[in-house]
C-alpha cells in the first residue's frame, strides 16, 4: 500500500472510524517547573528523529498520534553523527551540541508533549558516534593506519570498553530527565558490525576478555546507576537477542542487559531475520509468528538463564514494531498482526518504528 504524507493522511483521514483513544492520563507534578507522565499500561509508542521534533512535521506527527490513540513519543537527541540536536543545561556536554540546534526548544517539546498526555522517552544511540569518537582518541575506534574506522554507513563508532563511553551516556540521560523526559532509551548498545571488523583497532578493549562481560559492565553501570536514582531505563535490542545466549561477536545478550533495565525492546522486524528462521523462506511475510517466536524463546531464556518466570519478564519487555518495507508491503494488516503478537506475548507495550516517520495508519488501540 502506498503510504500518504503524514499531513495529506491526516486532513484525509479526520473523522474516519476508528477506537476511542484512552483517557488522558493525570500528570504527576514532580517539581513547580516540571511534569511526570505516568507509564500507561500499554505504551504504544512511536519514534521522531530529531528533526521531526523540531520542526512543523513534529506537530503532524503530534495530530497523528492524537488521532489513532497513540501514547507514547520517542525522540532522539542526537543526530545521526552524533551531534546534540538540542542545547543542554550540563555545561560539559555542550561541546557535542550542533552549532544550530534542529530542537531549538526542548523544555518547550516537553511540555507541549506532558500537556497531550504522552510519555516522553529520549532515544540515545551510544557507541555509533560520530561527533563522540572524533573528539576522543581515548575512545575512538580506528583503522590500523590511525584514521578513524568507520561503518558501512560512514558512521565511526567508540570503544564500549572505554569508561569515558558510559559516563557520557550517564550524563546524557540526567540531562534528558531532568529537561523532562519520562524515559531514557538506550541504543546501538554494543560492538561496531557491519564494516570491516577485522580492521578495527581499540583503545581500551585488550581483545581477550569476553565481548559479553564488556557490555555487562555497561549495563550496569549505566542501567543500574539510573534505576538507582529512580531515572527509568531501557535498552534496544537486536530481535535475535531472544533467540540465543550467543553475543553474535557484537557482546549484546539479553540475559546482561534485562536485570539492569526497566524494559527491553528487541527489534523484532521480521524482515530482519534470515532466510529459513524457523523454516520461513522470506521471514517478512510472517508479522505474527516470527516476532512471537521470538518472544516466547526470550522469555523462556530468562527463566532457564535468570530464574525470572515467563509472566514477570513479558511486562518487562517493548518491542519495536515494523512500519517500513523492506522484504514485503507492510501494509496496516501487517502491523496490525506485529502488534497482536506483543499482546499475546504479554509485553507491556509496542513501539513503532518508521526512520522517516512517515507511517501507514492502523488501528492502534484495543476495542
Amino acid at each position: 500500500m502506498k503510504r500518504l504524507p503524514l499531513l495529506l493522511a491526516a486532513i484525509a483521514l479526520v473523522g474516519a472510524g476508528c477506537a476511542e483513544p484512552e483517557p488522558v492520563p493525570s500528570v504527576v507534578e514532580a517539581a513547580p517547573e516540571e511534569v511526570r507522565m505516568p507509564l500507561p499500561k500499554e505504551v504504544r509508542g512511536i519514534y521522531w528523529t530529531a528533526q521531526t521534533a523540531g520542526t512543523k512535521r513534529g506537530d503532524e506527527l503530534l495530530a497523528y498520534m492524537r488521532e489513532t490513540g497513540l501514547n507514547a513519543a520517542v525522540i532522539d537527541l542526537k543526530m545521526d553523527d552524533g551531534e546534540l540536536a538540542f542545547v543542554p543545561d550540563d555545561e560539559t556536554l555542550r561541546a557535542y551540541a550542533m552549532e544550530q540546534p534542529v530542537i531549538a526548544g526542548l523544555d518547550a517539546l516537553t511540555r507541549k508533549l506532558a500537556d497531550a498526555g504522552l510519555y516522553r522517552i529520549a532515544r540515545i544511540a551510544v557507541m555509533r558516534d560520530s561527533a563522540y569518537a572524533s573528539a576522543h582518541a581515548e575512545a575512538a575506534l580506528r583503522f590500523p593506519k590511525g584514521s578513524l574506522w568507520r561503518d558501512n554507513t560512514g558512521a565511526a563508532w567508540v570503544d564500549p570498553a572505554d569508561p569515558g563511553v558510559a559516563a557520557y551516556a550517564l550524563a546524557l540521560g540526567r540531562e534528558a530527565y531532568a529537561r523532562g523526559f519520562d524515559e531514557i532509551q538506550y541504543d546501538y548498545v554494543r560492538f561496531a558490525s557491519d564494516g570491516a571488523i577485522s580492521s578495527i583497532r581499540y583503545p581500551a578493549y585488550d581483545g581477550t576478555l569476553p565481548k559479553e562481560e564488556v557490555m555487562r559492565a555497561f549495563f550496569k553501570t549505566v542501567g543500574g546507576t539510573l534505576k538507582e536514582e529512580g531515572i527509568p531505563v531501557s535498552f534496544d535490542l537486536f530481535g535475535m537477542t531472544f533467540e540465543s545466549v550467543d553475543d553474535f561477536n557484537i557482546g549484546q545478550r539479553l540475559i546482561d542487559a534485562y536485570p539492569h533495565a526497566d524494559f527491553v525492546s528487541p527489534m523484532t522486524y521480521p524482515s530482519h531475520y534470515a532466510a529459513g528462521f524457523q523454516g520461513y523462506r522470506n521471514p517478512a511475510l510472517y508479522p505474527y509468528e516470527v516476532p512471537t517466536h521470538s518472544f516466547e524463546s526470550g522469555k523462556a531464556m530468562l527463566e532457564k538463564e535468570l530464574g525470572v518466570p515467563q509472566g514477570e519478564s513479558a511486562s518487562h519487555i517493548r518491542p519495536w514494531i515494523q512500519d517500513f518495507d523492506i522484504g514485503a508491503i507492510y501494509t496496516a494488516a501487517r502491523i496490525e498482526a506485529q502488534i497482536r503478537a506483543a499482546r499475546d506475548a504479554g509485553a507491556s507495550g509496542w513501539m513503532l518504528w518508521n526512520a522517516r516517520n512517515v507511517y501507514e495508519r492502523a488501528e492502534y488501540v484495543k476495542e
